[in-house]
């Protein structure tokens, strides 16, 4: 049962703030660029707020393992300043920025961003890595593993967590809904400092929350209950709420605009538009053919790679060295063409979806009818993903057959979750992609951002300490799973995985956002 409370926990995370946008998207018709530029302010604000608190801690102004009352007292004030600083000027920025953006909604939605990302990274993407591998630990004997004596203390204290109710596991969520109100509740505060042009607002933005901040710290470093910690920051979030209620309860009331028809239906015949014009333009052969062909070409190559060897005219004396083929080699030849020649299709079917249509001038026909422009963009990606699937399948199956033929058999199993990180990796080119022709008007813009962001993407792997996190590292998962053929928890990578996904529906975000935002 922890494992099911842990994993509503991460769920949750991810799909709430994008949920409670689509509430104020429906109510408001806020658009979907503020969420972005909020995940841009939160990004921006850890680019200078990380740096800065390792600054202090290397000239000793921010304590490391603080022992007495006032250290700790220190450390909490000094990180509560520099969330607040850093966080709310970020903020003050994108509001600078976004001139237009000064109705209660707009600062709804920023604000959900703010916390809405945060809430992805922390729970969504890392903890997600942690909390599997505290699982994988579970009866392990820690004093057999090649670790310092503190940190199999620290390993100890939480693993602790699964002798509490299971339902301890919904508590990250708890604590990151919690934060996403604070965000709301600052991000209409800085907003109210230009409404009334009042730049006092922003520090009390700062203010309040390097308060709440490092009353949380305080407490966790007093080794306070955890129930107790969120019971009082909930408490410290009171005064925000009832603040933001009394100044913008009445404009959001007279702002408030009939609820949007649910769209499906549009949504669908966009999806059907774009499945007919994959088909008729030969894509969906070309997609599903190539994948075909290499599902069962992979274990062929594999098994006679010795002959194909020993035919060639002067490399017979290699065929002797080559050892004799596995099932391992067979995955491992699938896994480097699929992930090959799966990226260049990406690239090259997604990179025209939209800028090809702007080009002609298509784009302005089709929105002239009824269609959101969020159901224009989110179809294209649909119909992409859709076509994937079926490519992923047929090439599972071809493979899966010639592998029992010619090499021992395999879990089907696990070959399915091969398949399944590869697609997640080729979907998030396939959102750089759309996101990358949302922004071009012509192809061979659009070819030249996708290219940079895929490569950019490819290249976050190498990041030393970081590489792990990066969506690219789910080529590394799916490697080793095809050497060992058997699912471990101890060498999974829920991180990549997660982090795969909120960076697809990020990229879809910003894709709707701007493109509500163009003229056509």
């Amino acid at each position: 049962m922890h494992a099911f409370f842990y994993i509503l926990s991460i769920v949750f995370c991810i799909l709430v703030p994008v949920i409670l946008g689509i509430i104020l998207r429906r109510r408001f018709r806020v658009s979907w660029l503020l969420f972005g530029v909020g995940a841009f302010t939160f990004i921006g604000s850890q680019i200078v707020h990380l740096p800065l608190n390792n600054l202090l801690t290397k000239i000793g102004i921010l304590p490391t393992t603080p022992e007495s009352g006032w250290a700790i007292a220190q450390m909490a004030i000094i990180l509560g300043l520099t969330a607040g600083i850093c966080e709310e000027l970020a903020r003050f920025v994108g509001y600078t920025l976004l001139k237009k953006a000064r109705k209660a909604e707009d600062g709804l939605m920023l604000g959900l961003g703010h916390g809405g990302i945060e809430a992805m990274i922390i729970i969504g993407v890392l903890a997600s890595g942690a909390i599997a591998q505290l699982f994988a630990l579970r009866g392990v004997d820690l004093s057999s593993l090649n670790i310092s004596q503190e940190q199999i203390l620290f390993l100890q204290t939480q693993l602790e967590t699964f002798n509490q109710p299971a339902i301890i596991g919904l508590l990250p969520l708890l604590e990151r809904l919690m934060a996403m109100t604070l965000h709301v509740v600052l991000s209409m505060m800085v907003l109210y400092a230009f409404q009334q042009k009042k730049r006092i607002w922003v520090l009390w933005a700062i203010l309040y929350h390097a308060a709440v901040d490092s009353i949380a710290v305080g407490l966790s470093a007093n080794k306070v209950d955890v129930l107790l910690i969120e019971l009082l920051f909930f408490a410290s979030l009171l005064p925000g709420i009832f603040w933001a209620i009394k100044v913008f309860g009445k404009q959001l009331k007279a702002n408030l605009q009939p609820k949007l028809p649910i769209e499906w239906r549009l949504f669908g015949v966009a999806l059907r538009k774009e499945l007919i014009q994959l088909w008729r333009s030969k894509m969906v052969l070309v997609i599903v053919g190539v994948f075909a062909l290499f599902g069962m070409a992979s274990p062929l190559l594999a098994y006679f790679m010795p002959e194909i060897l020993g035919s060639i005219e002067g490399a017979e004396m290699f065929k002797d060295l080559i050892p004799e083929p596995t099932v391992i080699d067979a995955l491992t030849q699938y896994l480097k063409n699929i992930s090959q020649f799966g990226f260049l299709i990406a690239i090259l079917v997604g990179m025209g979806s939209v800028a090809s249509e702007k080009e002609k001038g298509i784009t302005e026909m089709i929105l002239h009818k009824p269609l959101p422009r969020w159901a224009f963009i989110l179809s294209k990606f649909t119909a992409q993903t859709l076509v994937y699937v079926a490519a992923f399948f047929i090439a599972e199956i071809l493979a899966f057959v010639y592998i029992l033929v010619l090499f021992e058999p395999v879990s089907f199993g696990v070959f399915s979750l091969i398949n399944f990180l590869l697609l997640m990796w080729l979907l998030c080119f396939t959102a750089i992609t759309t996101l990358g022709s949302t922004v071009s008007r012509s192809i061979g813009a659009a070819a030249g951002i996708s290219l940079a962001g895929s490569v950019v993407l490819m290249l976050s792997a190498q990041i030393p300490n970081y590489g792990s996190i990066s969506p690219q590292a789910l080529m590394g998962w799916a490697g080793i799973l095809g050497s060992e053929l058997a699912f471990n928890l101890q060498t999974s990578n829920f991180t990549a995985l997660c982090a795969a996904v909120v960076l697809i529906i990020m990229a879809l975000i910003w894709a709707v956002g701007l493109f509500e935002q163009q003229e056509l």
